[in-house]
């Protein structure tokens, strides 16, 4: 069951309607750093579309609010401040616009705090409530402005172009390992920086974060490893179902708004406490070691001096699994490839969305140039994506007269995101109707193929 179309539908025409008038007002205007945007209409009081589910694996529910909660299938549409649940045996993948994801496992439950996104302005922020079970994020599309926050009951991660996984569970201390890029974690005593293959554990609010090379190698495998078997695998997020151009139009024209409008909707949102998961499993028993490091207080940072007890528990660990930091080094190579092909994966999304919601050439100029400012080794595939979707009456001119960008175009743009990657030009978003919901959840292969 989905949230009633009528809403969704007046909801777009709004956001359609916001998108186009400052976009043609702009058209004969050289390209700016950030365009301004121009006074916008009375807010809909529907919530916005962030995003979609991508693989729904038994039950899976959103809650808005105080509405019943729904049953989520494969490419229903998930919005802002929605609550996203998930039963013993569940686990699903949610899509955003930028082409991000977010997974969780069973006996989750999250909530889509902010996100605000728009490739012209090249802003991409979101937040995201993870108040138990497993998750992993990977970013996609990238962006100059660019950051995604994960908040736990023991702080808050702010990551940048990176995937991230983790575990919350009132029984062990939250777990988080940084696969790719990097993150910072802060708590009301203090914080913590993590580069690519970093991992922590933080009691609670009132522990000052550790540093990441203070986690033992085999502790941090265990985990990871605990992690990966809730989670999908890495090959499910390779196939993505299809997107319709009318779904892609959508989203398109959501990621048009601008910036300060998207802040102004989410401002009004009224804050409540987060629901309790489905059932009330437990990690503990297979996190032995992350109980007993946590026990010898290991994970208090600011340590200047091991104990007896601690030296003889490191020890040990190490005897456990002399082969944890290659492990380690195979999970940091894994993620790498997960954020190339996301990345990949969120540009074709993005650049196609806006390519169907575009109302003139000089505004897929103003994306195009933001997309390759930010991203310059995927010059080729934005272009080649803009092609592909932007069927406006001056797409001659845009196309075929010299109207897209390159690397080292001397136009005016914000500062490139700071990010050292090459992905490989990837296929082109799979375009495809929009396939109704389909209530069976037994596996991998019959959710995707929907």
């Amino acid at each position: 069951m989905r949230y009633g179309t009528a809403w969704r539908r007046g909801w777009m025409i709004a956001l359609v309607a916001i998108a186009v008038a400052p976009a043609a007002r702009g058209d004969d205007a050289p390209p700016a750093t950030a365009p301004a945007a121009t006074p916008a209409p009375a807010r809909s009081a529907q919530p916005a579309q962030i995003g979609r589910s991508i693989l729904v694996v038994n039950d899976v529910d959103g809650q808005l609010s105080d509405a019943a909660p729904r049953h989520i299938a494969v490419n229903d549409d998930i919005v802002f401040a929605e609550d996203i649940t998930t039963g013993a045996a569940a686990k699903t993948v949610i899509e955003f616009r930028d082409g991000s994801t977010f997974e969780i496992g069973p006996d989750a439950v999250i909530r889509i705090d902010s996100f605000i996104f728009n490739p012209e302005e090249s802003t991409s922020h979101k937040a995201i409530d993870v108040s138990h079970g497993v998750f992993r994020y990977v970013s996609g599309y990238v962006a100059s402005d660019q950051e995604a926050k994960v908040t736990t009951p023991a702080g808050a991660m702010a990551i940048r172009g990176s995937v991230v996984e983790g575990v919350v569970d009132p029984s062990i201390p939250d777990f988080l390992f940084v696969g790719e890029g990097n993150a910072t974690f802060t708590n009301g005593s203090g914080g913590s920086n993590l580069e690519a293959g970093g991992a922590i554990a933080v009691p609670s609010t009132s522990t000052p974060p550790m540093a990441s090379a203070a986690m033992p190698p085999a502790v941090a495998v265990q985990a990871i490893q605990a992690i990966e078997r809730r989670l999908p695998p890495p090959a499910a997020l390779q196939t993505r179902p299809a997107a319709s151009e009318a779904w892609l139009k959508q989203i398109g024209a959501a990621d048009l708004v601008p910036v300060a409008e998207q802040r102004r909707s989410e401002a009004a949102a009224v804050a409540r406490p987060m629901p309790n998961p489905a059932a009330a499993g437990s990690l503990a028993g297979e996190l032995g070691l992350l109980v007993e490091a946590n026990r010898l207080d290991l994970f208090r940072g600011g340590q200047n001096q091991r104990t007896p007890e601690q030296n003889e528990f490191l020890a040990r660990a190490a005897r456990s699994n002399p082969g944890a930091a290659a492990a380690l080094q195979r999970y940091r190579a894994q993620a790498q490839a997960m954020h190339r092909a996301s990345m990949s994966a969120g540009t074709a999304l993005v650049i196609h969305g806006v390519g169907f919601a575009a109302p003139s050439a000089d505004v897929m100029r103003r994306i195009i140039a933001a997309s390759v400012h930010a991203n310059p080794s995927a010059s080729a595939e934005i272009n080649r994506h803009v092609a592909e979707s932007y069927q406006g009456p001056d797409r001659d001119e845009l196309i075929h007269r010299g109207g897209t960008a390159t690397p080292h175009s001397d136009e005016q743009h914000p500062p490139a995101h700071t990010q050292n990657h090459s992905p490989p030009p990837p296929p082109p978003h799979k375009v495809g109707p929009k396939p109704p919901p389909n209530k069976k959840k037994d596996n991998y292969q019959n959710q995707n193929q929907r």
